[in-house]
């Protein structure tokens, strides 16, 4: 059943994301685009469907983490302290409170994702939660110039700050941790192969549309 699982959504993800880049390839990614909020949500229901600990413990953490991350956000587009001036543009889908709802959730799969692929590793929670938030910086950089092309959001200035992706390691870290420690068996099997096919996807888009990193 686990086997099957696993090779239905590996099966899925492959065929979702090779239809995104022969559609990209194309020149249509502008129009793929606008699938961007149904495909989060195919990715968030991929990682749930493949969690080793579905319970309810895992639910609640992943709603927390999803309002705190979408509150958190709000804040940050209201203030511009936590992670910079920025806005959403309309890409992301529906909004409340100018802020996609998809980002919440956005933030629960990056968090789960990247707890998921240290959890293993026989070190510490603090260092396990170091090298996972490490990741996220690192998957938020690929994200970046993709997200400000096509209207995710967008930068004053037109510069995305060096703030945003200190604010991303710490917040990210701070959701770590406690991930870490609420949620005994993080085992995703799915975790890898949607954050290389996401990451590989922005690289893709980076290099066809000759997008600048950090502009």
């Amino acid at each position: 059943m686990i086997k099957n699982k696993y090779r239905l959504s590996i099966f899925l993800l492959i065929v979702i994301y090779l239809v995104g880049f022969v559609t990209a390839l194309l020149g249509h990614t502008d129009n793929l685009m606008k699938l961007t909020p149904f495909n989060l949500v195919f990715a968030a229901g991929l990682i749930v469907y493949n969690a080793e600990s579905r319970n309810i413990k895992y639910f609640l953490w992943f709603t927390l983490i999803a309002l705190s991350g979408f509150f958190l956000e709000y804040a940050g587009i209201t203030t511009g302290v936590i992670f910079g001036q920025y806005q959403y543009g309309d890409t992301l889908g529906l909004k409340a409170l100018e802020v996609p709802l998809i980002i919440g959730i956005n933030w629960s799969v990056l968090v789960f994702s990247t707890a998921a692929l240290v959890a293993t590793l026989n070190i510490s929670v603090w260092f396990k939660s170091l090298i996972a938030a490490t990741l996220m910086v690192i998957y938020d950089f690929l994200l970046e110039p993709v997200a400000v092309r096509f209207d995710f959001w967008t930068w004053e200035g037109g510069y995305i700050p060096v703030q945003n992706y200190l604010a991303w390691w710490m917040i990210s870290f701070v959701f770590l941790v406690p991930t870490h420690l609420m949620i005994k068996r993080l085992n995703n099997r799915l975790a890898l192969p949607v954050i290389l096919i996401q990451a590989l996807f922005f690289v893709v888009l980076i290099l066809k549309e000759g997008l600048i990193f950090g502009k």
